[in-house]
């Protein structure tokens, strides 16, 4: 259930070394897809999928949160409000305004796709971290597969 890194996270008692960044983005991407299918009507699939990954990120971040030191505290309370507040309002307000349903549906379904292949792009900010610190110890197995 829960992910290698949040096992050695709740092992280890800190997330030091680990970010926030993919779990924050994959719960961006998950509203914006409940967004997506309370606009399109009829995609109850969607809504219930989006909301169970709604909780699981949600649980991961709470667990990132409570295990971090100060610092990560504050870079990962920065991207909750850059992404889910202030990212989530102005593609709302932006969207909310389009006066045809079909153009909206559209353009939102396109920021919903982009935003789900960041979902998958954005553990490779561990990469940077490998380079960095020439060290594989925060690297997931699965990631360097």
């Amino acid at each position: 259930f829960c992910r290698p890194a949040f096992y050695q996270i709740y092992k280890k008692k800190t997330s030091e070394g680990f970010q926030s960044l993919p779990y924050v983005i994959s719960l961006f991407s998950a509203l914006l897809w409940i967004y997506y299918a309370l606009l399109k009507r009829n995609e109850m699939h969607l809504i219930i999928i989006n909301i169970f990954c709604c909780f699981i990120q949600s649980f991961y971040i709470v667990t990132y949160f409570y295990y971090g030191r100060k610092k990560e505290k504050v870079e990962a309370v920065k991207l909750m409000l850059l992404f889910n507040v202030f990212g989530s309002g102005l593609i709302f307000f932006s969207t909310y305004f389009l006066h045809n349903p079909k153009t909206r549906l559209c353009i939102l379904g396109y920021i919903c796709l982009g935003f789900s292949a960041s979902t998958y792009a954005a553990p490779l900010a561990i990469v940077r971290k490998v380079i960095k610190t020439k060290s594989v110890e925060f690297m997931p197995f699965t990631l360097s597969v």
